[in-house]
């Protein structure tokens, strides 16, 4: 906004610097509306800063929220020269004895004639085009081979092949030094017997390129190591009695044997068995819980520090006496200092502090992590319901498949009627926790909205026994990676969620002052132009009377 300029010739008064003055204190009622609207702007910013941290949380929940999450394995092989082991959390803590009598490999062929050079001896010197065709998984390819094409020539046109199956051309130089020194390499990218790579040398488009127009037929070329099955046996199985000896993979990493193991074969095993360990990776599941336990504090230093007010200073956080900032920290404690939603006196473990995980004086949790440990070794499951999702389920015939983020932990009767086929009668009785409950097709039931089991999927195996009913109980554990992601889905909810609408009261604040700062800096210009008005006038009649003093002077 500009100042005053009217100039003080006749009275020597700096008018400008009059009106500076007088504007500043004009100006006071906008200084304080864009104080309020910093304030605003500084808690906007620090609540993006919180919800960054929040959705940093919830994410680390959701990486614990299940049992397989948790319950983390690990593998170990007594020969890491033969095989490695990777092990997830389907698999089951045992030990197995492997045997490894040949591994995966892919087709190599080599052909037998040798060429000069690669890059000047034509590969095909007819006067034509001529073809190169083989097979490789079922596939059989032509290559169309110009006249004067090169070795090199040829190894590009095979790889650069926009229809190659996956069949990688080389060149390999035998060392003799005889002048046919250079072969023609063709290698399977894939391994297992059902990958060989074969040299087609009839149908349509036979291969027909060489001085003689045979060289390159099939029976030109050497087989230097054969598409074949790895073969293992574990645990005596297969018994060479059943009719076959191994179990047969076309892949050295064979992940479909020992459920949740992975086995990476890198050697044979001379006949002599290579022991496999799974078990329970408590390291990892303690590492996995720090993490949780990190990304929480992070959440609640960032709130303490917002809303923190330093009474000898007298200073307060840009969020301090923020409702919002203080009941967020409140429920995040809560969480943690409860009971395990869905634990019972029947749980020898039914709060985090019984593990070692416990509020400390800031609000945070704290990890010790010497009764982790310990609470780990006596009951892994307990401690994982306590962070997880779990179900059991007084019947075999009709399980947990699933549950939503407003299902509540705890223990529910369930009745079930279903049909001759085995499937749910949807004219029968289908409660859960009381409530009727939502059939979905012939297996599945949800429970009822706005009910403590909301979003609980629920599913019936045949009993073959039908038509009839069936009653029972489910037992639901939410731990705490699932109260945490639930709590903090509620809160990032993008229609009505309270983030969303803490964003939407602050910055409609904000378009409120900023229409008020435009208001004011309209009149302030106004009467910027009043004072300019004034003191100009001023300015004026100064200096007629110091002419008419000047003119009384003169003829006195």
């Amino acid at each position: 906004m500009p100042v005053g300029n009217v100039t003080g010739l006749s009275s020597g008064i700096q008018w400008d610097e009059t009106v500076k003055l007088l504007m500043q204190i004009e100006h006071r009622p906008v200084d304080m509306l864009e104080l309020r609207r910093s304030t605003y702007e500084s808690q906007l910013t620090n609540w993006s800063a919180i919800e960054s941290k929040i959705s940093a949380l919830q994410d680390r929940a959701a990486e614990l929220d299940t049992l397989k999450e948790f319950l983390q394995k690990s593998g170990s092989s007594s020969d890491s020269d033969v095989l490695t082991v990777t092990a997830s959390a389907d698999a089951i803590a045992a030990s197995h004895d492997v045997i490894v009598n040949q591994l995966a490999t892919s087709a190599v062929h080599v052909h037998q004639t040798g060429w000069a050079d690669a890059n000047s001896t034509a590969v095909n010197s007819s006067g034509s085009n001529k073809s190169f065709s083989y097979d490789y998984e079922g596939t059989t390819i032509t290559v169309t081979v110009a006249d004067s094409t090169t070795l090199q020539g040829l190894v590009n046109l095979i790889n650069r092949d926009s229809n190659n199956p996956g069949v990688a051309a080389s060149i390999v130089n035998d060392g003799t030094g005889g002048g046919s020194d250079y072969h023609l390499v063709m290698t399977g990218t894939d391994t297992g017997a059902g990958n060989d790579v074969t040299i087609i040398d009839t149908l349509a488009n036979p291969t027909d390129i060489g001085a003689l127009g045979t060289e390159f037929d099939e029976a030109g070329w050497d087989t230097t190591q054969a598409a074949q099955n790895a073969q293992i046996r574990v645990d005596g199985i297969p018994d060479p009695g059943w009719g076959y000896s191994w179990i047969e993979s076309d892949s050295n990493s064979v992940d479909d044997v020992i459920p949740g193991v992975t086995l990476q074969l890198k050697n044979t095993s001379g006949g002599n068995p290579v022991q496999v360990d799974i078990s329970m990776d408590n390291a990892a599941i303690k590492s996995s819980v720090k993490g949780l336990i990190a990304a929480f504090n992070d959440v609640v230093s960032t709130i303490n520090s917002t809303t923190r007010y330093d009474a000898e200073n007298e200073t307060a956080g840009p969020l301090a006496g923020d409702a919002l900032a203080r009941n967020l920290k409140s429920e995040l404690m809560n969480l943690i200092a409860q009971n395990i939603p869905g634990t019972d006196s029947g749980d020898a473990l039914r709060s985090l502090g019984q593990a070692g995980v416990k509020l400390s004086s800031g609000g945070g949790m704290a990890l010790d992590e010497t009764a982790f440990d310990e609470a780990l070794v006596q009951d892994a499951l307990g401690v994982a319901r306590l962070f997880a999702f779990d179900s059991v389920s007084s019947s075999t015939y009709f399980t947990v498949r699933s549950h939503g983020e407003d299902t509540v932990g705890g223990t529910y009767n369930w009745t079930v009627s279903y049909d001759a086929s085995g499937g749910l009668d949807s004219g029968g009785t289908n409660t859960v926790d009381g409530n009727n409950g939502i059939v979905h097709g012939t297996q599945i039931l949800e429970g009822a909205r706005n009910s403590d089991v909301a979003g609980l999927l629920m599913s019936l195996t045949n009993p073959g026994d039908g038509p009839n009913t069936k009653s029972g109980t489910v037992k639901v554990y939410t731990g705490l990676s699932v109260l945490l992601y639930n709590h903090i889905a509620d809160m990032v909810e993008s229609t009505d969620g309270s983030f969303k609408l803490n964003r939407d009261r602050i910055g409609n604040s904000v378009d409120l002052l900023d229409q008020q700062i435009t208001s004011w800096e309209k009149r302030l210009e106004s009467i910027e132009k009043g004072y300019n008005s004034r003191f100009s006038a001023m300015e004026t009649l100064i200096g007629q009377m110091k002419n008419m003093g000047n003119y009384l002077n003169s003829i006195g």
